[in-house]
């Protein structure tokens, strides 16, 4: 459970940092979608994320942190609206988010446990324990 509290604060993470860094433009207002299927959304956004997880090489050295990035990436997407993903400026402010969350003292052993998390949802039955 330690896991899934860790993703969770990290979200919440995000949430605030993204807020604050846009200074009040459209990306800043997450559209108000919370209804009665936010249960079905969640499963639905873990199925993605967990599907994309698994089609990150097993042997590849950035692992982890291609594992986050689809996290980061497919959470942003679902609170901000897909048709971001089009926009050029939202893969560099995710580049940015990602950094500055792994480099951030208290973020970063959250990103680990989220990476554990995520790269344990999805056993790499081929690794062979290189990294």
């Amino acid at each position: 459970m330690s896991g899934i509290a860790s993703v969770s604060q990290l979200v919440a993470v995000i949430q605030s940092g993204l807020v604050a860094r846009t200074h009040g433009t459209a990306v800043a207002a997450p559209a108000r979608r919370r209804t009665g299927r936010s249960a079905d959304k969640e499963r639905s956004l873990a199925a993605l994320i967990e599907l994309r997880v698994g089609q990150v090489d097993p042997n590849d050295p950035q692992r982890g942190r291609k594992a986050f990035r689809v996290f980061l990436e497919s959470v942003l997407l679902q609170e901000l609206g897909e048709q971001l993903n089009a926009d050029p400026k939202f893969h560099q402010l995710l580049d940015d988010v990602q950094r500055t969350l792994e480099d951030d003292a208290r973020c970063a052993p959250l990103v680990q446990d989220a990476i554990a998390y995520l790269l344990a949802a999805r056993p790499a039955s081929t690794t062979t324990g290189k990294t």
